[in-house]
């Protein structure tokens, strides 16, 4: 039996619990879809597939707001100095240069600051406020970071310095006490969206900013860069995100931003439609590669520049920067599964906690998300320097991983972050007392479902479901990512025809169906299976659908994510195993015992066994009956009970199990196509039994001579 590599989710349970009514405005496959998303009336499906500006929330509901505008606008009415402190990823990045970028171009007098990964770490720091103060200085605005630093908003009250925090992370018990503190996430905030990302924060700031100048018209260029730092910070791509991030989209094959033009340029982009896994993996890591191999200021550099010969030589330099990233990410990678072979007991881990002095701090958070991949568990990695960990946290779905630390924070000197990502930092003794614990704490919230990988599933489809016009209303529901994953199928099917492809066959091709209509799939990865398949057996898949445009021509294609043997024959292997320990446990005896015995057996085949003549269900019986070594008296019994008990196809498989008990078929060879077999009781077996048994062998593999 093939068993799938992840547990197979169906949203809804496909039997019909979800009505679709005929007057919506699209498809019942995709209105199907999107209810199994929580959009269930029409006027909001409109919405969803047509996202625009009027769906964006007025972000004077933001708390403190209101009193962050109208402390920004007096600063630039009175020239003083402002200094957006921002972080060093590229939700960082682009919160920084996007406020930037609208303060210039508003009379306001402002620079940024960004700290060093290495020397400063993560968020506010008190020097770094000092040397703020000492430029002249009078306001900080924070992006992306911020609500974990009371200590140093208390500090900078007392050098004179406002401070206004704009911050999507999760709240700890103690909110700073600045001039005003902007996070959807806070508890005392009303604003109806509360995933944003950093940039979409500072994104409402500047649209708060331009209602209050009338000039909100000017500030929807920028959503390019928003739409860039929202996807690469990986939040759910719904509501507010989803329009930014469609709107984004959008406009960026023609991009007014010289540095973002350099940098698809320098991913590899020419021209097309712009899709999350081209940000995701070809144009965030390097722009991430500005602050974790480096000094961040150049991936601001990058955006605000009108400079096109200087915006590409930043451009180039991340792109080498991402590369000696990529080796450093490896090296780590290599070391951190060496230490958990080494060190941990994974039967009994929950969250994985390793630590060594080896690493670069830039390149953590990085692996650990591999390393989360690879064993399907929280990770942690941190590197040790002068007796303290720093490290970053990547957590699987169902933990909390921000809980999960604010329940360590005996053991922590420093965290924030989300449930799904947070940073942290503790003294080097601390780490196995803190591994212990945070284990402890996590087997009580864990369980086997949570430790398995999932793939939700939308709907079933078949062949006949399929076609160009289908998948061209798929893609409507663009850009997918977090929180809005391209919908998956359930596709079951029969095989036509296998092969494997690529390098060292490493990937797998499958047409389904017959001569008449046929599909064909790809699994990336699954090149293994390759020996497992053949052509006229059914096997489950779930899939996505795309389009395939090969010469010209464009057809539907399916993209295997993961396959297993289908239901029936999944029900059928529980019950071989039931029927292979119930045989087992026979011991012989008086030959009265063994025919009472039989005839349970028998019995139990009649009620639970789904016999049929399907030759790889066959091929799975005779492997188990051959496995037993059963002597011929019980054998011959079985088959004269089984004859009475089941239909005549059971009966004739029967007859073939008694002789493949009988031969060997490692040494046996076919010397014609009309052989007539034997069976115990010498009785000659038909020519369909024969070919019955001819199929057997092919599927033993074994060459007919």
């Amino acid at each position: 039996m093939i068993k799938p590599k992840k547990l197979w989710i169906h949203k809804p349970d496909f039997k019909g619990k979800i009505h679709v009514a005929d007057n919506l405005p699209v498809s019942q496959l995709i209105a199907k879809i999107l209810m199994n998303r929580g959009i269930k009336n029409p006027h909001d499906m409109i919405s969803f597939l047509n996202p625009d500006y009027s769906g964006l929330h007025d972000s004077f509901l933001l708390k403190d707001m209101e009193m962050a505008v109208k402390r920004i606008l007096n600063a630039i009415e009175t020239n003083q100095r402002i200094t957006i402190y921002g972080d060093y990823d590229v939700d960082g990045i682009t919160s920084t240069s996007i406020l930037f970028l609208f303060l210039k171009e508003n009379n306001g007098n402002v620079d940024y600051y960004i700290p060093d990964r290495i020397e400063e770490g993560y968020g506010l720091n008190i020097e770094a406020l000092k040397k703020i103060r000492n430029t002249g200085t009078d306001l900080v605005i924070t992006v992306d970071t911020g609500i974990a630093a009371a200590n140093e908003v208390e500090f900078a009250k007392k050098i004179g310095l406002d401070i206004i925090i704009t911050d999507h992370h999760e709240c700890q018990e103690k909110i700073p006490e600045a001039y005003a503190v902007i996070d959807p996430k806070q508890s005392k905030c009303n604003y109806p969206f509360k995933s944003l990302a950093g940039v979409g924060v500072a994104f409402k700031l500047i649209q708060a900013l331009a209602t209050a100048l009338r000039i909100e018209e000017s500030i929807w260029k920028y959503m390019e860069i928003v739409a860039l730092g929202t996807v690469a910070d990986v939040v759910p791509l719904i509501d507010e995100n989803r329009i930014f991030v469609k709107k984004g989209f959008e406009n960026i094959p023609n991009t007014w931003n010289v540095g973002l033009r350099a940098l698809l340029k320098i991913a590899g982009y020419k021209t097309g439609v712009i899709t999350t896994g081209l940000i995701g993996f070809g144009v965030a890591p390097r722009l991430n590669a500005a602050g974790r191999m480096g000094d961040a200021k150049r991936g601001i550099e990058l955006f605000i520049t009108e400079n096109e010969e200087r915006a590409i030589a930043i451009a180039e330099e991340l792109n080498e920067e991402n590369k000696n990233r990529q080796l450093m990410e490896q090296g780590i990678i290599e070391e951190a599964i060496e230490l958990i072979e080494r060190d941990l007991d994974m039967d009994k881990t929950r969250v994985i906690v390793i630590a060594s002095k080896n690493w670069h701090h830039g390149v953590i958070g990085i692996s650990a998300s591999r390393i989360m991949e690879k064993y399907y568990r929280p990770t942690i990695l941190m590197c040790i320097e002068d007796g303290v960990a720093k490290g970053s946290a990547r957590s699987i779905e169902g933990f909390n991983i921000f809980e999960a630390l604010s329940e360590s924070s005996k053991f922590l000197t420093k965290f924030g972050g989300h449930e799904m990502a947070s940073g942290l930092s503790m003294e080097e003794e601390n780490i196995d007392n803190f591994r212990i614990f945070i284990n402890q704490y996590a087997n009580d919230k864990m369980d086997k479902k949570t430790l398995t990988p999932k793939l939700y599933l939308d709907e079933i489809i078949n062949i006949s479901d399929i076609d160009l016009g289908v998948i061209s209303e798929l893609e409507k529901m663009e850009p997918f990512g977090a929180g809005n994953p391209q919908p998956l199928f359930s596709f079951e099917s029969t095989i036509y025809n296998t092969r494997p492809v690529g390098k060292e066959n490493k990937h797998l091709k499958i047409t389904f169906g017959d001569s008449n209509k046929h599909i064909d799939a790809i699994g990336f990865g699954f090149g293994n299976y390759i020996d497992r398949l053949s052509s006229g057996q059914r096997i489950s898949t779930a899939v996505s659908l795309e389009k395939n445009e090969w010469n010209n021509t464009i057809k539907p294609q399916l993209y295997i994510r993961d396959l297993k043997s289908p239901k029936e024959e999944e029900i059928a292997f529980k019950n071989y195993i039931s029927l292979y320990n119930s045989i087992k446990n026979l011991d012989g005896g008086n030959p009265e015992d063994t025919f009472n015995k039989t005839s349970k057996i028998c019995y139990t085949i009649k009620e639970n066994i789904p016999i049929r003549a399907d030759f790889a269900a066959l091929y799975r019986y005779l492997r188990l009956l051959e496995s037993l070594n059963l002597n011929a008296v019980y054998l011959d019994t079985l088959i004269r009970e089984c004859g009475k008990t089941i239909n005549t196809n059971a009966f004739k498989i029967l007859i073939c199990m008694d002789i493949f008990m009988e031969l060997d078929l490692l040494q046996y060879r076919f010397k014609d196509d009309r052989i007539i077999f034997k069976n115990l009781s010498n009785e000659k077996v038909h020519l369909e039994e024969s070919k019955i048994l001819q199929e057997i062998i092919k599927l033993s593999n074994i060459p007919k001579g």
